[in-house]
């Protein structure tokens, strides 16, 4: 076994090492906790970029040995173009939202849980996005949930979380056994749960039963994107959540569910086999980008009306898969990176409002801008992102997809809608910052400085953002070479 393929399993076995570090070292404090997390984190962080020479050089970056040998189950990770954008997008927000849970005045009680808990979040999203067995894939995928479950039931604010916690497990568990049928089916018909031999050999089953499975693979990775009407989990649980946690479940979680659809049903069944679908897949997303919005514009908690915006900029994201050209499955898979970042933006400012006003409420809170001056910025290029402004890096993502809806040979209208849908995009962020940071100040009486552990990361993410925006080249690089996983296989 090569180096490469040993530093590949670090990314899995580095968080369990972390997690077992907190389980045993009860008498950290809260502080301490997070910095092992944090070690632990970035630790995977530097792992992709180690192994970024490798791939560039065309080598397999490959890690794998017999699990369940009876069942020819492997436990078998693989880290191409594909899953490096997503496993790097999925690392640096949870970094983030680790740092400024550290930065947060809120004591939180048994910390070494909630941070190990973190961990495993993480690592579900990584293992996802590496997983080659469909096996390990799903196992990983589950792992997601139940680590989130738990932040949510535990660290959740108010009694309330009991009931959202149990809504978003069921509901999200019936879209993850969906993807589990059609997994198993996969295995059963094929006698193979390597991705790799599925993409060889999906040929071979009926197409009746290809064009169910990738029904089946559709819906359940649309509920993890919190696609309308599927998405009615997200807002509670993005509402009711730990703001770190909110920060990884709109960031980073839903993006798992635009992996899954490219690593699945596109890779393996293909180009050809999904044209039935495309047409829906594009309706479905102007749909929930619209809905989205107008839930955005009618929404009084600010944290729900940034949990709607994930609804609508999921459906920017289908809707460019949907089109089924190169460009606009490009623009997808860089939306879903821009979306991250500019999402943990605007949680990590809706963190901070709500630490400094005490409120909730837009109707609440406004004038903000004069007293705190560096979070009114930071805010200002959060929202100028989203409503996908130029030179910021939404705007390049969502050029490739309407360009993709252009080209795909569907009606025109769909594309044209979709542009139009997106002047709501600008209305609600306008509306968002223009309420906050603007007008006669309320609350009247504002006594609280924004503490400098939450001003660094949110500083630090929108640079981030400002950079990826006016520097698109290495992303859009690493994009148009995923591409040949959803175009040429592997």
């Amino acid at each position: 076994m090569n180096i490469n393929g040993l530093l590949l399993a670090c990314i899995t076995f580095l968080p369990l090492i972390g997690v077992l570090i907190l389980l045993l070292w009860k008498n950290l404090a809260q502080k301490q906790a997070g910095i092992v997390a944090i070690v632990c984190e970035a630790s995977c962080l530097v792992i992709p970029f180690i192994l970024l020479g490798s791939i560039r050089l065309g080598q397999k970056v490959f890690f794998s040995f017999p699990w369940i040998s009876s069942l020819n189950i492997n436990f078998s990770l693989e880290l191409n173009w594909l899953s490096l954008i997503f496993l790097i997008m999925e690392v640096m927000v949870t970094l983030s939202a680790m740092i400024y849970s550290i930065g947060e005045r809120e004591e939180k009680k048994n910390s070494n849980y909630y941070y190990a808990l973190l961990l495993l979040f993480s690592l579900g999203m990584s293992g996802t996005t590496l997983a080659e067995d469909v096996f390990l894939f799903y196992v990983y995928w589950e792992l997601m949930l139940v680590a989130s479950v738990l932040l949510i039931l535990i660290w959740g604010h108010g009694e309330i979380r009991y009931r959202v916690a149990l809504k978003y497990f069921i509901f999200t568990h019936i879209g993850s056994l969906l993807v589990l049928i059609s997994l198993i089916s996969l295995y059963v018909n094929t006698g193979s749960a390597s991705i790799t031999s599925l993409i060889l050999m999906a040929d071979q089953l009926p197409l009746q039963q290809q064009s169910l499975l990738i029904l089946l693979f559709v819906i359940g990775f649309c509920v993890k994107m919190a696609i309308f009407p599927l998405h009615i989990w997200l807002p509670d649980a993005h509402t009711v959540a730990p703001m770190p946690v909110t920060i990884m479940l709109a960031a980073a979680m839903l993006a798992m569910g635009t992996y899954g659809i490219i690593r699945f049903p596109f890779s393996i069944f293909g180009i050809e086999k999904m044209q039935s679908f495309a047409i829906g897949l594009m309706i479905a997303g102007i749909v929930s980008e619209i809905y989205g919005a107008l839930m955005s514009l009618a929404e009084k908690d600010v944290k729900r009306i940034i949990a709607y915006s994930s609804v609508s900029q999921m459906g920017y994201i289908l809707f460019g898969l949907g089109t089924l050209t190169q460009q606009g499955i490009m623009g997808s898979i860089m939306h879903v990176v821009y979306h991250a970042i500019v999402k943990a933006l605007l949680f990590m400012i809706v963190g901070m409002i709500i630490y400094i006003s005490g409120e909730r409420l837009i109707d609440h809170i406004a004038g903000l801008g004069r007293k705190y001056p560096v979070a009114s910025v930071c805010a200002a290029v959060g929202t100028l992102s989203i409503s996908g402004m130029p030179p910021l890096g939404i705007f390049n993502s969502e050029w490739m997809i309407f360009a993709g809806g252009f080209q795909s040979g569907f009606p025109i209208s769909l594309t044209l809608i979709t542009l139009l849908g997106s002047i709501f995009t600008l209305v609600y962020a306008l509306r968002f910052f223009g309420n906050i940071f603007f007008g006669p100040q309320k609350p009247k009486e504002l006594d609280k400085e924004a503490p400098l552990g939450l001003l660094i990361p949110t500083a630090a993410v929108t640079l981030l953002l400002i950079i990826e925006g006016l520097i698109p080249g290495p992303l859009l690089s690493w994009t148009m070479k995923s591409i040949s996983i959803v175009f040429g296989g592997n």
